[in-house]
């Protein structure tokens, strides 16, 4: 019997609604760093087109160097026409990607900006009253 009114008693106290204590915490937005995750993806996915953009680059330039140094060489006329081929497709991939990004951003939720950051905004619940 006294195992049943222990029970009993132990259900009622697990099933009663219980007021909680905790006072109202107010978080603040950080002043570094990143807002949350959409913030930090945006700014990783603006250096790293700017990163691949840079490398293009000084690989067209790379390759225009070697053709103008060639002095006449057959074969390295054909490197450095190989290395500014690459490039050119290279700015080619980068473009297509950055295409495939922004569309893809108006289904997502995020978008680019005219002074080029990246807005990325993800869903979070609503704060209840």
């Amino acid at each position: 019997m006294k195992k049943l009114v222990f029970l009993g008693s132990a259900i009622t106290a697990f099933l009663t609604p219980v007021q909680a204590l905790a006072a109202n915490i107010n978080i603040a937005p950080p002043t570094q760093g990143f807002r949350d995750i959409g913030d930090a993806i945006s700014k990783i996915l603006s250096i790293a087109f700017v990163v691949a953009l840079l490398l293009v680059l000084i690989m067209l330039i790379w390759g225009a160097f070697e053709w103008i140094a060639s002095g006449g060489d057959k074969e390295a006329v054909g490197k450095a026409r190989g290395k500014i081929l690459n490039a050119l497709i290279g700015i080619a991939i980068l473009a297509v990607a950055f295409a495939l990004f922004r569309f893809a951003g108006q289904f997502v939720g995020f978008n680019i900006e005219d002074s080029g950051s990246i807005n990325l905004s993800v869903p979070v619940p609503a704060k209840q009253p």
